[in-house]
């Protein structure tokens, strides 16, 4: 596997995650290939480089990439995907697959599904991959989705190897515990991912709401490294990386000068 780190920033809104996630994807893209990706439903990757991102990977320098995701055309490839898987494998039951498909379009996890599926395959093509989280609920959904969805390939996986008792007995082909399986190590690949190659910097400022959304960011995900950033510090004294505040951090010149050398220390220990 390519990848070298994933990187998260989230936090409270307008606590400057997405400036920070910028400053920071431009200098590691300095050493290695880098991708940017906003999955914050209110993207600002664009106002903050003064450069149109777009939904598509696009090169902003020599080795930066950056994409804003749409979450909602996400969902709808990733539904297409699982109708075709299924269609060619279950062909007599095509009218219940379509509306299953249906379901997992509206099912409340389903963007966060996709969103961690996508960024999987990211992390085959990137050596570094920062993600501008969205605000504090919506990222911790995200990772508490991870779990779900593992839990329910494990059922799958046990209700394939009964189905495909049946089928062997009957002398028919079954390739769904095949599939089933490799879903699953796609899954454990992204677990691997997240306990050993994945730090999430809680961004806050120093106001009560954020630091305590921050800590409650440290709090629930006690399986993956999760470091705490004071944005815009002032005077506060903390055990965290402090970024001091610069005016109007828009364009790659601005960014340069944001302060983010103890956040790349961290990365590159």
């Amino acid at each position: 596997m390519l990848l070298k780190r994933l990187v998260f920033f989230g936090g409270k809104g307008g606590v400057g995650k997405s400036t920070l996630s910028c400053a920071v994807a431009l200098e590691l893209s300095k050493r290695e290939k880098t991708l940017l990706v906003s999955i914050d439903p209110a993207h600002s990757l664009s106002g903050i480089f003064l450069v149109d991102v777009g939904d598509q990977i696009k090169r902003l320098k020599d080795q930066l990439f950056a994409i804003e995701m749409k979450a909602e055309a996400l969902v709808e490839k990733y539904a297409e995907k699982v109708l075709s898987t299924l269609t060619e494998l279950l062909p007599t039951v095509r009218s219940g697959i379509k509306e299953y498909a249906k379901y997992i379009r509206h099912s409340p996890t389903a963007q966060e599904t996709a969103i961690l599926d996508k960024i999987l395959d990211y992390c085959e093509e990137f050596t570094y991959v920062v993600v501008d989280s969205a605000p504090t609920g919506q990222m911790l959904r995200l990772f508490e989705t991870f779990h779900m969805v593992s839990g329910w390939f494990d059922f799958l996986s046990k209700v394939a190897k009964e189905r495909h008792k049946v089928e062997r007995f009957m002398g028919r082909e079954d390739r769904l515990p095949k599939l089933i399986e490799e879903r699953k190590q796609k899954l454990q690949n992204l677990a691997n991912i997240l306990r050993e190659r994945t730090t999430v910097f809680a961004v806050a400022n120093e106001e009560p709401l954020s630091l305590q959304e921050a800590q409650d960011i440290r709090n629930k995900l006690k399986d993956i490294e999760v470091q705490l950033v004071i944005n815009r510090w002032h005077y506060m004294e903390c055990d965290c990386i402090k970024i001091p505040e610069i005016e109007k951090p828009y364009g790659f010149e601005a960014l340069e000068r944001l302060s983010i050398k103890p956040i790349l220390d961290y990365l590159l220990r």
